[in-house]
């Protein structure tokens, strides 16, 4: 996507007034169903109908698989959309045709003709934003848009398009208030983006979760491709911030190709993205240039600043977080790396706290600021220290620093920053995570804070 030599964009003091109702909602306030965006589709004279679409939906992935398969089919010379969420550092993020962000002003046009709606149809700030991107898409002629599900599949906003392929990249607990206790109620909502008759590609699932799929493949009409009938997906070398992959299909072998974004999970996210590219066009030409200038902000995105490296990544689930450790383990040494960490109260942590302890030997525990007008709230550090990583330390030399706030002035990501040029230098890598909150707000200071390039 876009890339500016500024990597964090700002939102200007003062947004226009549309927007600025839209992004005012609540971000944790949601509507189970899907009676409002219809409304809201039907008012709007159904911009949704106007372009062709693919749905991405999963636990973890579904991000860098959303954004892989917009790149490759731009590089087809299709107008492209790209819907994902959440944004990190501004809500332009959520929006992209043809791997350049859109503007606020576009934004700001399409909010503007939702604002009226708000008191006859009381649409959630999902939905709306979900409407903003739908207007946006018919209205500079997308040709199709790659459309991340924000929450479950069957009751989100972006279920009301009928896709022409539906991808499910993998499944995990998270939301279990909202999805179910076990992952197979979690897979049961998100098969709700399956439709009769459009193919439905998967991630590597669980054998007992792949026989719900194909049964219910098998029940409504629709095949299902797991990784092994798309390809191979083979993991040639890694970086901390790459992984390369030889990628062929049942149809073309497309080499050995780099996926900017760490992992080897990457892998099976790139041959996802091609296995959809490949169910709505005949051809597909420039993947390795489609794939290897793909972007997305804020997952696992690495930013070398002198001789240090800070990694910002969104990873917020038990299964994301132990990913992300396991990675940064693999290729820095312990003794080298600090982690910056804050978490949602309504986030559960498993194996996850253990696996961050042996990626970095200094924890920095932060309590992120909640996200205006949402409900959510952050565990503060003394409690994160407390529940998840107090009984591990007798097991771990480990130097675990509490930023509070000490007063309503106080900046402590900022006193972070400056702490870390000071008397961090041994840490050669900082990995922020556990919240798109501290990813956002850390990724803000060092940049405008004393670290420089």
């Amino acid at each position: 996507m876009a890339r500016s030599l500024r990597p964090f964009p700002d939102l200007p003091p003062t947004l226009p007034p549309h927007l600025k109702f839209v992004l005012g909602l609540s971000p944790s306030a949601m509507t189970l169903g899907l009676g409002n965006v219809r409304a809201l589709m039907d008012r709007l004279d159904h911009p949704e109908r106007r372009f062709r679409s693919i749905l991405v939906a999963g636990t973890n992935g579904k991000g860098s698989t959303t954004t892989l398969l917009a790149s490759i089919l731009t590089h087809q010379g299709l107008r492209t959309g790209r819907y994902i969420s959440p944004h990190v550092f501004s809500v332009v993020e959520r929006i992209a045709i043809d791997g350049e962000f859109i503007s606020l002003e576009d934004m700001e046009a399409a909010a503007a003709r939702i604002g009226p709606l708000r008191d006859e149809i009381p649409y959630s700030y999902f939905e709306a934003l979900t409407a903003i991107a739908f207007l946006i898409f018919a209205a500079r002629g997308v040709d199709i848009a790659v459309l991340e599900v924000g929450l479950g599949g069957r009751f989100d906003a972006t279920n009301v398009v009928e896709p022409e392929a539906s991808v499910i990249t993998s499944i995990s607990l998270d939301h279990r208030r909202i999805l179910g206790d076990t992952e197979e109620e979690i897979l049961r909502e998100k098969l709700g983006v399956a439709r009769p008759g459009v193919p439905l590609l998967t991630g590597a699932l669980a054998p007992g979760l792949m026989s719900i799929v194909r049964e219910r493949g098998a029940r409504v009409g629709f095949p299902v491709l797991d990784p092994d009938a798309l390809g191979t997906a083979r993991v040639e070398s890694e970086t901390l911030g790459a992984v390369d992959v030889t990628l062929r299909t049942r149809t073309a072998d497309y080499g050995r190709v780099r996926v900017p974004f760490g992992g080897r999970h990457q892998a099976v996210n790139a041959l996802l993205a091609i296995g959809a590219a490949e169910r709505v066009l005949p051809r597909l030409d420039r993947v390795r240039e489609a794939i290897e200038h793909a972007f997305i902000p804020g997952r696992f995105q690495c930013i070398a600043r002198g001789a240090r490296t800070f990694v910002l990544d969104v990873a917020h689930n038990d299964e994301a977080l132990r990913a992300t450790a396991e990675h940064l383990a693999a290729f820095e040494p312990r003794d080298e790396c600090a982690l910056v960490f804050g978490l949602l109260r309504r986030k559960e942590l498993f194996e996850a706290p253990a696996a961050l302890l042996r990626a970095a030997s200094t924890i920095c525990l932060v309590e992120p600021e909640a996200e205006p007008g949402s409900s959510d709230t952050a565990f503060a550090p003394h409690e994160l220290l407390a529940r998840f990583f107090a009984p591990l330390l007798p097991n771990a030399a480990t130097n675990v620093m509490l930023w509070n706030r000490r007063d309503v002035h106080d900046d402590p990501l900022a006193r972070l920053v400056r702490w870390l040029d000071a008397d961090g230098g041994a840490h050669r890598v900082v990995l922020a995570t556990g919240s798109h909150r501290v990813v956002q707000e850390f990724g803000r200071r060092i940049w405008d804070g004393t670290t420089r390039a």
